[in-house]
């Protein structure tokens, strides 16, 4: 694509004009033609006589090379860099969060099904615990950041996220939302004022919030929908088609919810501090930085997902509690109602009549 560089306009140098008045011109000549006798007769004097030798020159000393790093020390310096960049940004702290938040959003829209049993919904939050852990989404990012590592990028991402501004909206991005007060905010004027409304959706394309918050539904939901009704069968591929066809609808109810969700995260910033944090999102170095965590994010959640889709299935497949015989188990029991008792122990002393 060709670049449209503005015209350079080079302003024209003037020199100055020296102006002598008649005081001033006397003393000149006079100082010019008193150098030039000076200088006429020590040459004449001095004609036979060897030339002064030149000033000594001053040694020219050159800084030292820097030493160079070991592999270890470079690796070190690497990690360090990346940790910094994360815990600037605020990406630290919501990888922390993260997997308490799914689990609780699955928690919330549990309480919301009518056809779905408890021993489902507890089947599916306990798989969902397990497999979604901070470490995990950790470690996937670290290692995205490590392969790709560019330390220019991450140097400018960490001197731009440093200013007291983008502190303090990184840290108006930290606080928790509670849900009434979130509901609330939603049917305010702020919520939905278009100045606003398009600065948060400039935000939200940068770091691809909702996109990874559609992609995160789809992705578990699908996943678990197989370890429920067993991956391959009828009912599976039936369940998958069902929420395809939901896709274009919660899209938008998602992205909606994302960016009320962040409109509200910035309630108390100005227009001109959001204008200032919109655009530092869509600097080349966040969208180096945002893309590479988006890969990771989305990567983790699909290996997550097919993990607890796993624990689901394993789940289905064992013998009810009690059921087993010595001729082997009881056909088609189903172990989660473990998960309904009280105590991890009693969870654990159930699933052993499992195993």
């Amino acid at each position: 694509m060709a670049l449209n560089l503005p015209k350079l306009n080079v302003p024209k140098l003037a020199l100055p004009k020296l102006e002598l008045n008649k005081k001033q011109l006397p003393l000149i000549v006079g100082g010019v033609v008193v150098l030039a006798a000076a200088g006429w007769f020590g040459w004449d004097y001095f004609a036979e006589a060897p030339a002064p030798p030149p000033p000594p020159a001053k040694p020219v000393t050159k800084p030292a090379a820097p030493k160079p790093q070991s592999p270890a020390e470079a690796a070190k310096s690497q990690d360090k860099l990346i940790e910094e960049v994360l815990a600037a940004t605020g990406l630290k702290q919501q990888l922390e969060r993260l997997p308490q938040r799914l689990v609780a959003g699955i928690a919330q829209a549990g309480k919301q099904q009518k056809k779905a049993s408890a021993a489902t919904i507890q089947a599916i939050e306990g798989a969902m615990a397990k497999s979604f852990t901070a470490e995990g989404f950790q470690d996937r990012v670290n290692a995205e950041l490590k392969k790709n590592f560019d330390q220019k990028h991450m140097q400018a991402l960490l001197k731009a996220f440093s200013t007291p501004a983008a502190k303090a909206m990184v840290e108006q991005e930290q606080a928790e939302q509670q849900p009434n007060d979130l509901a609330k905010f939603a049917i305010t004027p702020a919520a939905t004022k278009p100045e606003r409304a398009a600065l948060v959706q400039r935000i939200d394309a940068a770091t691809r919030a909702s996109e990874l918050a559609v992609e995160t539904a789809f992705v578990s939901m699908k996943a678990l929908s197989q370890g429920i009704a067993g991956e391959g069968s009828a009912k599976a591929a039936a369940m998958d088609k069902s929420i395809e066809k939901q896709r274009e609808a919660e899209t938008r109810r998602i992205r909606d919810a994302t960016q009320i969700s962040l409109a509200y995260s910035y309630k108390d910033a100005s227009d001109a501090d959001l204008q200032k944090y919109a655009a530092l999102y869509e600097t080349a170095d966040a969208k180096w930085f945002y893309g590479l965590v988006y890969d990771a994010l989305l990567a983790e959640i699909k290996d997550a997902s097919a993990a607890a889709a796993e624990q689901l299935a394993e789940l289905k497949t064992r013998p009810a509690a009690g059921g087993a015989k010595a001729g082997g188990a009881k056909s088609g029991a189903d172990a989660r109602a473990c998960l309904k008792l009280a105590t991890n122990a009693e969870i654990a002393k159930c699933a052993e009549a499992y195993r």
